[in-house]
């Protein structure tokens, strides 16, 4: 027995030599993993207390695995409106998740084992990721032998699209997540929602899932779910050979739109944050957390530049003049971008001015009547409640709310009524005040003369329908509410980028008659010529 023991001994050395070297170039890909890929990594060095134990299976890792998008990459999503019709919408995108892929050594990696490994991603389904398993096994196959991390994680970020087929599109509808329903039977049964497994390292990577079981609904007597596009009988889901290191990496109930654009949008904050920008108005380099970006257009400025520029606008009543101010641009600054760059006083002034704004614009929604109050209130059926101070009023003459009463004054009627108040006997006068007050009348007197007045010099914006007044000038109108250029001649919307070319085309009704209309001042030039004839003698 003795001499059998001596005779079985030297294997042992043996084996120990090779997985001591085994262990040191684990120990150098782990070193080399972390210093290349810095915090997409995470090394996990075994369970607590087993730090000195190379041949703990648990070494390994975790790896963030972010993909180089193609330009104008998008997602394809889908959804119906109340006729029934499927609209597609695409999303531009530069960033999507991270593939994971967690591993650990087997004490023999690399001399005989390959890594365990599993792959987890929200935007790539089961068979997807399956491929990209086998994949990495091919890749084993021919580096066997060799560590093979770098070359599984370079595959991964540079190849795996192309590998997938994909080119510039993301669908969505491929990549619904799907779970059996319990109670199914080998002639019955619905796959629906998630069909994550979270197992790891199983020795037949290639077998069927033993997915999760929830309570299936709207099945059928013959096993079809009504109207369900995603569902698959039991038999069907049993002859998917769905890699078992593949793991779709979310819930049945997952917004997967919102959560890519979510997360892009995260993305893009960051690396603007850390990139230098030159402001276009100051031209000063800055980091880009002391820039704001406008959009769809996405021009760069300081922060300090436009802290001032919206300030001086707000202060100055231009409420829709919070625009990029490149030239010929339309973006608009957002809100959130408002109450970030100006003291909470103005942020709070053009909040206000902007809600009234558009309450201006609504026919159904007026401000209280209390001069104290004008809170936003609805109107219903000529009545309307103030939601802060509670008064009712009536819509049409704006006094408390009068029942079946007629109002005092009726807008049809006040003009009629002006007329004999103003060009009247004085006994009409006076027989008038005494049905509706004096005081009253005179309000209605100054209303009425403004409104005679307003139609007689004023037009109104062929835009926003604002009422505006031409004091002076050439024909070439801006409308202070809404920004836009228009001919006061035709009253039409005139090029922002060429809005003299109305006034130069031939063929336009407005030709030659930019200034047409303007009070000639032919005396003030021939005084003027007079004085300088004496002054040259």
């Amino acid at each position: 027995m003795f001499l059998h023991t001596m005779a079985t001994c030297p294997v042992l050395p043996e084996r120990l030599r090779s997985m001591s070297l085994d262990s040191e170039e684990q120990d150098d890909e782990l070193l080399a993993l972390a210093s290349i890929y810095e915090e997409s990594f995470t090394s996990v060095q075994g369970q607590e207390g087993d730090q000195a134990d190379p041949y703990n299976e648990s070494r390994g890792g975790e790896l963030a695995i972010s993909l180089d998008l193609p330009q104008e990459f998008s997602i394809l999503s889908r959804h119906t409106d109340e006729n029934g019709t499927v609209l597609e919408q695409r999303t531009t995108v530069e960033h999507l998740p991270p593939i994971y892929l967690h591993f650990t050594y087997p004490p023999t990696y690399p001399s005989e084992q390959p890594p365990n490994f599993t792959i987890s991603c929200k935007w790539l389904n089961r068979s997807q990721l399956t491929q990209l398993c086998q994949q990495l096994d091919t890749l084993w196959t021919d580096n066997e032998g060799s560590v093979v991390m770098f070359t599984w994680v370079q595959f991964l970020k540079d190849e795996s699209l192309a590998q997938l087929g994909f080119t510039d599109t993301l669908d969505l509808e491929n990549i619904k997540p799907l779970r059996l329903s319990s109670g199914a039977s080998n002639t019955s049964g619905l796959v629906v929602g998630d069909m994550s497994d979270e197992s790891s390292g199983a020795t037949n990577h290639s077998g069927k899932n033993n997915c999760d079981t929830s309570v299936s609904c709207g099945v059928s007597s013959s096993g079809e779910s009504a109207g369900a596009s995603s569902t698959l009988t039991l038999s069907r889901h049993n002859s998917l050979n769905f890699d078992s290191r593949a793991i779709q990496d979310i819930g049945p109930k997952t917004n997967i739109l919102r959560l890519l654009r979510d997360y892009d949008e995260e993305m893009r904050k960051q690396v603007f944050g850390v990139k230098t920008f030159e402001c276009k108005v100051c031209f000063i380099d800055k980091l880009g957390q002391n820039c704001i970006e406008f959009w769809p257009c996405r021009h760069v400025y300081c922060k300090d530049c436009m802290a001032s520029y919206f300030s001086v606008q707000i202060s100055e009543g231009n409420i829709k003049l919070l625009r990029c101010p490149e030239d010929n641009c339309e973006s608009e600054a957002n809100p959130k971008q408002v109450q970030e760059l100006v003291p909470e006083d103005l942020y709070k002034r053009w909040d206000e001015m902007l809600l009234n704004s558009t309450l201006s614009a609504m026919g159904d929604i007026q401000p209280c009547p209390r001069i104290h109050c004008q809170y936003p209130a609805t109107i219903e059926e000529g009545q309307g409640q103030c939601p802060s101070c509670k008064f009712v009023f009536c819509g049409i003459c704006r006094f408390g709310w009068h029942g079946v009463d007629p109002c005092r004054l009726k807008h049809s009627e006040s003009k009629k009524i002006m007329e004999i108040y103003i060009n009247g006997e004085q006994e009409d006068k006076q027989r008038l005040e005494e049905q509706y007050g004096k005081k009253y009348l005179c309000l209605l007197r100054d209303e009425y003369l403004s409104m005679n007045y307003l139609e007689e010099n004023s037009k109104k914006c062929p835009k926003c329908m604002a009422k505006i007044e031409k004091i002076d000038g050439c024909n070439k109108m801006t409308c202070q509410r809404c920004s836009i250029l228009f001919c006061w001649l035709c009253m039409c919307i005139l090029n922002r980028c060429h809005p003299y070319s109305h006034y130069n085309d031939r063929n336009s009704p407005c030709f030659n008659q930019l200034f047409m209309g303007m009070a000639e001042e032919d005396d003030f030039w021939d005084d003027s010529d007079d004085e300088m004839g004496v002054f040259l003698d």
